[in-house]
């Protein structure tokens, strides 16, 4: 018997990125590693993940939009 270990990738629109650190869990603390590059990951949130071949693929769901009043 053979073990296939999924890929995790998180998917920004057309963008897609690697898992920076597959054993971390929850996934959402894998993504915030990103914050640096991409600041509104901070507050992001995922999709459930979708099994595409070999790989998990999680959509990046932005923060809603604040506005002050």
């Amino acid at each position: 018997m053979t073990t296939v270990v999924l890929e995790r990738v998180f998917r920004m629109g057309s963008i897609e990125l690697p898992d920076p650190a597959p054993d971390l869990e929850p996934p959402v603390k894998a993504l915030r590693l990103y914050s640096a590059q991409y600041p509104h990951l901070r507050r992001a949130t995922l999709s459930e993940p979708r099994t595409e071949g070999t790989r998990v693929v999680y959509e990046v769901e932005k923060p809603p939009v604040q506005t002050k009043g």
